[in-house]
């Protein structure tokens, strides 16, 4: 085996029971209602069963699979969090235009900006890439867009979602310090 596991009792050991915890409970919950919801739409429209369950099963699969990861990302987040501190909220980041490719529909967009009671942190997925302490921030909208200041230099430049999100960010940001 390449992977050894921790021993039950080590700090190591409980982050790996903790990951592993979140990452089947996201598992879990998706595949209940990707495969419920497949499953009680092809049953109540008079669908064949056996067209019916092989579509069940593999939209469950991909729904578990995708809830794994989900649930393994936020444990890694919550994880940075430290004690005390409150996650209060999340907005998604678009990725900046790239002339000539065009986002596909179904692409997720990887960046995440998470507001906490002590920290503004931006996540690429499960790998937080900075986060600053609210006093040492200066927050400012350019339109639809935010700009973070961290001690005079540009830390960030996002298009966030939903729409009107810069405007929350900035009184959240006010509201914890920054200015």
């Amino acid at each position: 085996m390449a992977r050894q596991r921790a021993e039950r009792g080590t700090p190591e050991g409980e982050r790996q029971r903790r990951m592993r915890r979140a990452a089947v409970s996201g598992g879990v919950t998706a595949v209940c209602l990707g495969g419920g919801a497949i499953a009680l739409d092809g049953f109540s429209g008079a669908a064949p069963w056996w067209l019916v369950a092989p579509l069940t099963v593999l939209c469950g699969v991909f729904a578990g699979w995708a809830g794994a990861r989900t649930g393994r990302e936020n444990a890694l987040r919550a994880e940075t969090l430290a004690p005390g501190e409150k996650l209060l909220s999340t907005y998604t980041v678009r990725p900046p235009f790239t002339p000539g490719r065009a986002p596909t529909p179904y692409e997720n967009p990887p960046f995440q900006l998470l507001l906490t009671s002590r920290h503004l942190q931006l996540w690429e997925h499960a790998n937080l890439l900075w986060a600053y302490p609210w006093p040492e921030l200066r927050l400012t909208a350019d339109g639809p867009r935010l700009k973070i200041y961290h001690q005079g230099q540009e830390a960030g430049f996002m298009l966030l979602e939903p729409p009107g999100s810069v405007h929350e960010v900035l009184l959240a940001g006010r509201r914890l310090g920054a200015s």
